[in-house]
This record gives C-alpha cells, structure tokens and sequence, in this order.
C-alpha cells in the first residue's frame, strides 16, 4: 500500500491583476493524514510550504472557508472552476498575504486519491509518539 502521494497542482500567484506561474506540488503523507502539503515555488526560490487541513480543502472547493491565515473559496476563472487561497503571514517586511489560484478539478482529484489511501473519519494521529519525539530527539 502507498504511504503518501505527491501531484503537480496548476497554480497563479494574484499580483497587481496579472496571473504568475507558481510550480506547485501537492504531498499527502499518511503520517500525518489530516494535512495536505502545498509546496509553491516562485522565481527560482527555495519552495515555500503550506500545511492545510484536509478536510479543509475538500469544503473550499464548494465554498468559502476558513479565517486568519488561510482562506478558501471557490471561482469561476477564465471558463473554468478555481480554488482561490488567501494565505497570511510573516514575512522579512512584515504581515503579508499572498492571493494563489489552483485549477479545483486537479485538487478536488488528489484529494480523491488522498481519501483512498485514508478513508474520511478513519484518520488517526499518535500523540504519545510525537510527545516523545519532541521530548526525546535522536
């Protein structure tokens, strides 16, 4: 059996009306099964990570969600259904956010294939052991 999944999402980084490429890469591990990673890289930069929650994801492809640092909603773009992310957070000049647009039909399918490998309500998360490992690093 897989233990994680990792896809190309086609994403745009909002900025001053125009619509820029961002490589992204979206990675479910069963480790941590409650959690999609999204790895955008922009310009050559080192990849910068988002964690959201799964289920998350799944409801703001049908409708808005979310507040504070990250929020999700539906839109109709260009003929076609998007993901619209509105990410907040520190940066080197401040609290900032960042508008990315995802194509929904590439999430909506890995979330698919995220829920195949753990079905939802069947997550489970090992406290005890990451007490442990936080307490008791190799």
């Amino acid at each position: 059996m897989l233990s994680a999944l990792s896809d190309t999402i086609s994403t745009h980084l909002a900025v001053a009306g125009s619509l820029l490429p961002v490589q992204t890469r979206a990675v479910y591990d069963i480790s941590d099964p409650y959690a999609v990673r999204f790895d955008f890289t922009f310009d050559g930069c080192p990849p910068i990570r988002w964690h959201f929650e799964r289920d998350m994801l799944a409801e703001g492809v049908r409708r808005p969600v979310g507040e504070g640092d990250v929020s999700l909603r539906p839109r109709w773009t260009g003929g076609r259904e998007t993901l619209v992310m509105e990410l907040w957070g520190d940066t080197r000049v401040g609290y900032e956010s960042a508008v990315l647009i995802t194509d929904s039909a590439q999430v909506s399918d890995f979330l698919d294939e995220s829920y195949r490998l753990v079905a939802r309500g069947s997550e489970s998360w090992d406290v005890d052991g990451f007490l442990h490992r936080i307490q008791c690093p190799d």
